[in-house]
C-alpha cells in the first residue's frame, strides 16, 4: 500500500510541478486563505451568530466544523508523517506534521459551512456559490502541493476529513 500511495503522490505532484511560476501569486492566495485563524474564524463567528440569534443550528454546525478541524490536528498528530523536505517547510512559522493537509480540511468544512447554512437563501445562486467554493477549496489544496508543503495524499486525506464534516452538518440542518 506504501509503495502505491507513493507513486501516487509521486505522479501528481509531476503533474502539479508543470503548473508555470506565474500561477505562483495565486497559490499564495489559496494558502492564505486556507490558514488556521480564518478557517477557525469562521467556525467561531457562525457560532457567535448562532448565540446571538439563537439559532441551535448555527451553534451545532459552527462547533462541528471546530471538531473537524481539531480531528485534522489530532490525526496530524497521531499518524505523524513527515512533510516533505524542502526550503519552503523550512521557513514554515508553525512545524507540524502533513497528513491530513489541515488547510484542505479545514476550508472544505468553514467554507462548505457556509454553503450549507445559506442554501436555501441563495435561491438561484446556489449551485454557482457551491461551484466556486468547491473550486476555492480546490485551489487550497493544489497550493499546499504546488508550494511544497504537503504530499498530494495528505490533501486528499484533509478533503475527506473536511467532508465528513460537511455531511455531518448537512446531517444536522435537515
Amino acid at each position: 500500500m506504501k509503495r502505491y500511495l507513493h507513486h501516487f503522490d509521486k505522479v501528481f505532484i509531476a503533474l502539479i510541478a508543470k503548473v508555470p511560476l506565474s500561477f505562483r501569486p495565486l497559490m499564495l492566495f489559496g494558502t492564505l486563505i486556507g490558514q488556521p485563524p480564518i478557517t477557525i474564524g469562521i467556525a467561531l463567528i457562525v457560532i457567535g451568530y448562532g448565540f446571538i440569534e439563537t439559532d441551535h443550528l448555527f451553534v451545532t454546525s459552527g462547533i462541528i466544523a471546530l471538531l473537524t478541524i481539531l480531528t485534522s490536528s489530532i490525526l496530524k498528530l497521531a499518524l505523524r508523517r513527515a512533510r516533505p523536505d524542502n526550503d519552503y517547510v523550512k521557513s514554515m512559522l508553525v512545524q507540524t506534521f502533513s497528513f491530513p493537509s489541515g488547510h484542505a480540511a479545514g476550508t472544505l468544512v468553514s467554507f462548505g459551512l457556509l454553503v450549507v447554512l445559506y442554501s436555501q437563501s441563495l435561491g438561484a445562486w446556489t449551485i454557482p456559490i457551491t461551484l466556486a467554493t468547491t473550486a476555492l477549496c480546490a485551489i487550497v489544496g493544489v497550493s499546499r502541493v504546488y508550494l511544497g508543503a504537503h504530499y498530494p495524499s495528505d490533501v486528499i486525506g484533509g478533503w475527506i476529513v473536511g467532508g465528513l464534516g460537511i455531511l455531518a452538518i448537512m446531517a444536522v440542518s435537515i
